[in-house]
């Protein structure tokens, strides 16, 4: 075993975490005016209620298990040259297909479209698996909450996850462009970003539960009287670059519509409890 490259990779890991945990510091040092209380006596559906925020199901008090995940931007154009090398197909997406650094674009070849709703997931993840038209297709998985058949840009969205929670970035996903035709949804061309290498930099953390960071957006006023929660998943979330590395730490994110029809997306960290909607992904440049 090459002791010595292990070495440098656990030494990697650990310099990532702990800039990253100093980065955590200094955003929550300058947050001391932001409410985080969560000891209410009064049920927060109650209180939603009393406001008229509406929602759908019930909010979870299950505790996930959640990592800091560090992965690395592919480049595109290597992955598509190991993919023919791999498969021995030097035309793999030779047509309509080009690579910009570590974004993929192809123009969807042959009949693939969605007739009935009710199976888009099922189409999705048959198109997905078809060697022949996506990279790492089966690395992938359905985002239906920010994926959309209606309006002027109908857009289907994919991305990896890391033992069942997604990635919620642009780093890691699959955005498919559909056009409506003859009550139909065609699969037109899409875009595709990887990463490579995932791995947890430390052992599992129990997370904040949906009905927390529930909580936590109202006390903090981020979901208005009058307002729909319309939807809530758990993925993680970018929050770090440091020479070449991504590092995402689970968080929440909540989408609201507010009375006027407007829909913002909070985003509470599932580690620590504290809104991050508007943080900005810190960057470690190299030395």
């Amino acid at each position: 075993m090459d002791f010595k490259k292990i070495g440098w990779i656990f030494f990697f890991a650990f310099l990532c975490l702990n800039v990253f945990l100093f980065s955590i510091y200094k955003e929550a040092d300058g947050q001391d005016d932001v409410v985080y209380r969560t000891d209410q006596k009064v049920p927060i559906e109650d209180r939603l209620s009393s406001e008229n925020i509406s929602y759908s199901g019930k909010f979870s008090k299950k505790h996930p298990q959640g990592y800091y995940l560090s992965g690395k931007p592919t480049d595109m154009n290597d992955a598509l040259e190991t993919e023919r090398d791999r498969l021995d197909n030097p035309n793999l997406l030779s047509e309509q297909t080009s690579t910009d650094g570590q974004t993929l674009t192809h123009n969807v070849e042959g009949e693939n479209a969605i007739t009935d709703t009710s199976k888009t997931a099922k189409v999705l993840k048959h198109f997905l698996q078809q060697e022949d038209q996506v990279l790492f297709g089966k690395e992938y998985e359905y985002l239906e909450n920010i994926s959309t058949l209606h309006g002027e840009y109908p857009t289907l969205v994919a991305a990896q996850s890391y033992e069942g929670i997604p990635i919620d970035d642009s780093s890691s996903r699959i955005e498919i462009e559909l056009s409506d035709e003859d009550d139909k949804w065609v699969f037109n061309n899409y875009t595709q970003t990887h990463m490579s290498d995932l791995i947890p930099l430390r052992e599992a953390f129990s997370l904040y539960s949906e009905e927390e960071i529930i909580n936590t957006l109202y006390v903090n006023n981020k979901i208005p009287n009058d307002s729909k929660i319309k939807w809530r998943h758990l993925a993680y979330t970018l929050t770090l670059k440091v020479r070449g590395q991504n590092v995402y730490v689970p968080a929440w994110f909540v989408a609201i519509e507010d009375e006027d029809g407007q829909t913002q997306i909070e985003r509470v960290n599932a580690l620590t409890n504290r809104v991050i909607t508007n943080s900005t992904v810190q960057t470690v440049e190299n030395s």
